[in-house]
């Protein structure tokens, strides 16, 4: 396994505390995040990168984004994120992260260019590793 000489940045978005809760924990196993945002629906997500969009040290290198939350769901953010990526001074990695195996929700996730790949909760130490592992190759 290549270990990484750059920390990463993360940004969760979901409303699911105990999910929250067990993916900070893994995500802190890999040893290879340097800080983790949580948000528990798109639109503080969004509010969060629109602020920060001209700072490179505060920009996320990777957004896990959940689908169902409450106020703008993982669709809706991704609607909204669109109208302003090009001016983000860096552009995430988004995964999106969701215990929904409808073949629907996968098929529409695939389809849109900003999304990197789908992943069925629960997302195991190994998954994380690859992820960030795979990115800063």
């Amino acid at each position: 396994m290549n270990l990484l000489s750059k920390k990463q940045k993360l940004l969760l978005v979901d409303d699911d505390a105990i999910f929250v809760e067990i993916a900070k924990r893994t995500i802190e196993k890999t040893g290879a995040v340097e800080s983790l945002q949580v948000f528990p629906d798109g639109e503080g997500a969004i509010s969060f990168l629109k602020e920060h969009k001209s700072e490179p040290d505060i920009i996320p290198d990777f957004i896990f984004l959940d689908i169902n939350m409450p106020f703008m769901d993982g669709w809706q953010f991704l609607d909204e994120y669109a109208n302003f990526v090009n001016s983000l001074i860096k552009k995430p990695a988004i995964y999106m992260v969701s215990s929904s195996v409808d073949d629907s929700d996968l098929r529409r996730a695939k389809e849109i260019p900003l999304v990197r790949d789908y992943i069925i909760k629960p997302v195991s130490l190994d998954s994380f590793k690859k992820i960030l592992n795979n990115e800063a190759i």
